[in-house]
């Protein structure tokens, strides 16, 4: 173990402060939006009652997230650097086992169930993803102009071959997040503004022939984006709602547990997807701001530690990290807000879910590993 006295001095503890923000305020807002008056309390034995069960849940996850946080600051760098593959090959076989074997839920196939717990699989690809991306492009450094497309070919099976098979599920926002990081891994090493040009045509021509291919309910979802009263009581109901609950905290919100659309259960997913929509509605204006600022800050924290770090496998793998919480946090706002299409990204380390919250917390977890480690290795 490295754990000692000067521990404490090599220790990030502005970039822990910044993580601990997150969930702390996440909490309040969690036990609202799972507030039960009339439920039986959570854990009765406990010498008070709460009532509000995703809460005490989520408190078990985050205590467990710390654990796991530290088992990841603890293991060397060089163990990553050294099985990055197999970790992108078992990420591989766990998405191929919820195809064959996973749980149905709501009309997806997206959780492996292990009885007392049900695992999402696509959570921790992610970080597998970044890992193998990392390794790959730190040993094959682009030449002096950027990556041309012949060096792109096998980053791009790398990320496309999870993201076909999380797309089967269906989970296009996980998808979506997983081409994200890979595509801003591949910019921060530096693609020739030629190719880089050409890809931008190739997407762009893309949009038609991928939209055959998503599932009725996915396009209805994008037309409700320009068009939500089209359709209130189906596909558009889920954002209308939304914008409802966040329009109607105006400034500084209605109050905590007094958020009418949150605990008249008006809006959708609450606890999950929408938990933005319950902080706009009951903290208001400065709520939110208060919030997005503790994200800005958790990611300004990471970044200062990419730029810190001399090992380009951990700088790509630091950076992947940062790009996924950015883009998840980007995308479930602005999806809320109703300037994005609804998409099923949860708000890191905010919105409910015990997979969520382990699979971020263990990747942060190496971020603080790999900034506690500054003064030790200069080269890996």
């Amino acid at each position: 173990m490295f754990l000692d006295r000067r521990s404490v001095g090599r220790f990030d503890w502005a970039l822990f402060f910044s993580l601990m923000l997150i969930p702390a305020m996440g909490l309040v807002v969690l036990f609202s939006a799972g507030y039960d008056p009339d439920g039986r309390p959570y854990f009765s034995w406990l010498p008070f009652w709460v009532k509000s069960v995703p809460f005490v849940k989520q408190v078990i996850f985050i205590l467990m997230g710390l654990v796991v946080m530290g088992i990841a600051m603890a293991i060397p760098p060089t163990f990553f650097i050294r099985y990055a593959y197999l970790f992108y090959a078992l990420g591989l076989v766990l998405l191929v086992l919820v195809a064959l074997f996973g749980t149905v839920v709501n009309g997806s196939r997206r959780w492996l169930s292990f009885g007392v717990f049900n695992l999402q699989p696509a959570e921790f690809v992610k970080l597998s993803v970044i890992l193998a991306l990392a390794r790959f492009l730190s040993r094959k450094p682009p030449p002096k102009n950027g990556y041309r497309l012949k060096h792109l070919i096998v980053p791009a099976i790398l990320f496309l071959a999870p993201m076909a098979l999380i797309m089967k599920q269906p989970d296009l926002g996980t998808a979506l997040v997983v081409g994200a990081a890979g595509g801003m891994m591949l910019l921060f090493m530096g693609i020739h503004w030629r190719t880089l040009a050409t890809l931008i045509v190739v997407v762009s021509l893309s949009v038609i022939p991928a939209w055959n291919h998503l599932h009725d309910y996915q396009k209805n979802r994008v037309i409700s984006l320009f068009n939500p009263e089209m359709d209130l009581k189906g596909s558009g109901y889920h954002i209308n709602q939304s914008k409802i609950a966040v329009g109607s905290g105006e400034m500084f919100g209605k109050g905590f547990l007094e958020g009418p659309q949150t605990q008249l259960e008006f809006l959708p997913e609450h606890t999950t997807d929408f938990i933005f929509s319950v902080l706009a509605e009951e903290w208001g204006f400065f709520g939110c701001v208060a919030v997005l600022a503790a994200y800005l800050l958790f990611i300004a924290m990471m970044l200062r530690v990419v730029a810190r770090t001399k090992d380009l496998f951990l700088s790509l793998m630091v950076f992947g990290i940062t790009s996924v919480i950015f883009f998840h946090s980007f995308v479930n706002v602005g999806m809320v807000v109703g300037i994005l299409p609804v998409v099923g990204i949860p708000l890191p380390l905010f919105s409910y879910g015990g997979s969520s919250v382990l699979s971020t917390m263990f990747a942060v977890g190496l971020v603080m590993g790999v900034s506690f480690r500054k003064h030790r290795y200069s080269r890996l």
